[in-house]
């Protein structure tokens, strides 16, 4: 008989952690409200490790590495075919266990993963559970063809269902498991709200706006868009300035917005300030009026929740985005932030103008207003008792 200890969950996945971008801090913020309701967490990551029982700390988390992301050097294609076999080392280290876990939580490695972990915790008696945060749309018409998508889809479509939970990260995603027959829960991204430094003061009167983007944009988010609406308020006489973090030097030209200008004119309005460490980057937020986002009306910006909106509004610093997954709920006209009509630069600019015309005690109300709707609706405690009821409800 399997010996099971009553009070422990274990995320795995390919992920990297702590130090692994906004699935990590996902991760951190959901294991944060397992901890508070009484679970003991560990996270065992497929980031590159000594592995085997050796591990580390974080914030009262134990890290296992196991080693799982062994081709990453590889050429693309190499590199998606090796993926197809992740998830073994993570099922020979659960069988090491004396003690097997109450709950396994997996976070992406959809196919190769759950081809393991589905057997492995029916055989053992454990509840499997998948926190779906994304679902991408191939790039192009012959990426559904790819060895990746058809890894996703077939996790999305087929293997998902047959978990125990589903944690969502979106409504989106919520009703599409609810209507595939699993018990499913919706959690944003989730930090450390009460630990996190907020700014309610606004800038001085008749200053510079100034905006900001931090993150990495890939192809979910459209910081062409985002330059191309600056650029042009400057060229009106618009007293606008944009900090952007998360790009790397080699990567600015390829922007047609910067493309199409002087280097001076673009430096002008724009700076770029390269890749930040985390702090950092939040630093950069908390000091600006306005943090920009855009995103096409597509199934990955539905799926999906930026974690970037969530720390925006976590530090004081409103929002002026286009409305996608469930930013309606929080984003709001003049009280955390300017929405936009949609992704295109002219939207952004009518939204700029908006921000522009707010006064200085404006500005500082909405500041407050966004530090208390991300303490009520971000913050890990407010899912400590909800997602402690949840994992232990019985599958229907």
């Amino acid at each position: 008989m399997t010996s099971r200890c009553s009070d422990s969950i274990i995320y795995v996945g390919p992920f990297s952690f702590p130090n692994g971008g906004a699935a990590a801090r996902r991760i951190l913020g959901i294991a944060k409200s397992m901890q508070a309701a009484g679970f003991e967490v560990k996270v065992a990551s497929g980031q590159m490790g000594i592995g085997g029982q050796c591990s580390e700390w974080f914030e009262g988390i134990e890290i296992f590495s196991l080693s799982e992301r062994t081709a990453e050097h590889l050429p693309r294609l190499l590199k998606h075919m090796a993926y197809l076999t992740m998830g073994s080392n993570t099922v020979a280290w659960l069988d090491s266990l004396a003690c097997k876990p109450r709950t396994v939580v997996l976070y992406s490695g959809y196919s190769p993963y759950l081809l393991h972990l589905l057997p492995w915790a029916r055989r053992h008696g454990v509840q499997l559970v998948f926190d779906a945060v994304e679902w991408y749309d191939p790039a192009t018409p012959m990426g559904w063809l790819s060895p990746y998508q058809i890894n996703i889809e077939f996790a999305m479509r087929f293997l998902i269902p047959q978990v125990s939970h589903v944690i969502s990260i979106s409504d989106y995603l919520h009703s599409y498991y609810i209507g595939r027959g699993c018990q499913s829960f919706v959690v944003p991204p989730t930090l450390d709200v009460l630990a996190t430094p907020a700014r309610t003061e606004a800038r001085n009167a008749g200053g510079t706006l100034e905006l900001v983007y931090a993150g990495s944009p890939g192809r979910k988010d459209l910081l062409d868009n985002i330059l191309e609406a600056v650029l042009r308020l400057r060229q009106a006489g618009c007293n606008v300035h944009l900090s952007v973090a998360g790009i790397q030097a080699a990567d600015i030209g390829r922007y047609s917005s910067v493309r199409s200008r002087s280097a001076h004119e673009v430096s002008a309005g724009v700076n770029f300030v390269g890749v930040l460490s985390h702090e950092a980057s939040l630093n950069l937020v908390r000091q600006a009026d306005f943090s920009l986002l855009l995103r096409d009306n597509a199934r990955y910006s539905r799926a999906g929740f930026p974690t970037k909106f969530v720390e925006s509004l976590s530090v004081g610093t409103p929002v002026i985005a286009n409305l996608t997954s469930d930013l309606h709920r929080y984003l709001r006209s003049g009280q955390t932030g300017v929405t936009c009509a949609g992704p295109a630069p002219a939207d952004l600019e009518s939204a700029i103008t908006q921000a522009m015309a707010l006064s200085r005690e404006q500005i500082a109300t909405m500041r407050t207003t966004c530090r208390t709707v991300a303490e009520s609706a971000f913050d890990y405690r407010a899912f400590i008792s909800p997602l402690s009821q949840f994992l232990q409800s019985e599958k229907v």
